[in-house]
């Protein structure tokens, strides 16, 4: 078993923000790693017209059981979100079945303080899966023709349109040939929402 090095991370405080904006600076990395932006920095941004950049500059492989996939986005001290969407590359989806190439990646999540968690998802016929919501979803299909077995019949969904899933269904992920779609789901934390209270 491997021991874990504690990192210590860097704090950002309203004085930094000034410091940052009296040099001339209205863009200050904060990398989620590696920073901890307090709640007065965040003020302090918004009033000075300052945003934190919390991309990481270099992205470990995925530890077990974390969200796949990357992408760089901005904060806006507003708490406004922008994911640069060529930046997006998504990782394996696990959770998809053993031997499926399932693509993924979260761009907004509840760690940004959003009640709902969207991004993107992609795959191919070989993959299709199945699941169990414990959310309700709704996909925008970007790419491909989308498939969604439920209740015995299939419902399909081409580029553009946009399908509703309720929450509780169980359904299959399908496509003829291949798909990409945009996803929003809600709640955003539904695991832990889902999960048997003790």
């Amino acid at each position: 078993m491997g021991r874990s090095a504690t990192t210590r991370k860097q704090l950002i405080t309203a004085d930094t923000v000034v410091a940052e904006h009296a040099a001339g600076r209205l863009t200050i990395a904060a990398p989620r790693r590696t920073t901890i932006v307090t709640p007065g920095a965040w003020s302090m941004a918004h009033q000075l017209g300052v945003s934190f950049t919390q991309a990481d500059a270099a992205q470990p492989a995925q530890p077990p059981g974390a969200p796949p996939g990357t992408s760089e986005r901005q904060v806006d001290a507003s708490g406004v979100v922008v994911v640069r969407g060529s930046t997006v590359k998504l990782g394996r989806f696990a959770a998809a079945g053993a031997g499926r190439d399932v693509r993924l990646a979260d761009v907004v999540t509840g760690g940004d303080g959003s009640p709902m968690t969207a991004g993107f998802m992609q795959w191919r016929r070989a993959d299709s899966f199945d699941w169990k919501l414990d959310y309700a979803e709704v996909d925008y299909v970007l790419e491909g023709v989308l498939h969604l077995g439920i209740a015995g019949r299939v419902v399909e969904g081409r580029p553009g349109d946009v399908l509703y899933v309720p929450r509780g269904s169980q359904v299959t992920f399908g496509t003829p040939h291949r798909v990409k779609v945009f996803y929003v789901t809600w709640p955003a934390d539904w695991a832990a929402a889902s999960a048997p209270k003790r």
